[in-house]
């Protein structure tokens, strides 16, 4: 989102937000908005720090496991391929797009409800970017997790008595 996308007209479900954020908050005054919509995107970051640190694990594993499993056959091999590659996805998402810090300070020079509109407009794109990440990471598990079931489901499967 750019500046010009920030400071562009907001919605009837910003200005409604905006509002009751301030009507709310009126007597609390600017730093408790700021401290809400601080604890809004910390709470983001924190999430989405947690599934990044869950990805790092799903890779770990791979890098262990997923050799074994590949050999059971072809299906297990694409299934922990398109996996593997699906945590890594939402991993990036959540790198590139959640993570990244500026700093809501840095647009208090505006006035309050355009200041306002900014922070939210950001927290905003910021929750469905986390959205997406961690619904591709449902379904990289879903595949990770068929890929082991195919192998657990062939115990027989000669290529697992291959010697390393």
């Amino acid at each position: 989102m750019t500046y010009r996308e920030d400071m562009a007209t907001p919605t009837e479900t910003e200005e409604r937000e905006i509002g009751a954020i301030l009507e709310n908050f009126e007597s609390c005054g600017i730093q408790a908005v700021y401290s809400l919509i601080d604890g809004q995107l910390a709470a983001l970051h924190a999430r989405a720090q947690g599934l990044t640190q869950l990805s790092g694990v799903v890779i770990t594993v791979t890098g262990f496991s997923g050799r074994i499993i590949a050999d059971t056959n072809v299906t297990a091999q694409v299934f922990i391929i398109v996996g593997i590659c699906l945590v890594l996805a939402a991993a990036a998402i959540c790198l590139f797009y959640v993570m990244p810090v500026r700093w809501v300070s840095s647009y208090l020079d505006l006035p309050k409800k355009k200041w306002l509109l900014v922070a939210i407009r950001r927290r905003n794109k910021k929750t469905r970017a986390f959205f997406a990440a961690s619904m591709i990471l449902i379904f990289g598990l879903l595949f990770y997790i068929a890929s082991i079931s195919i192998m657990l489901a062939n115990p027989e499967a000669t290529e697992l008595t291959k010697v390393r």
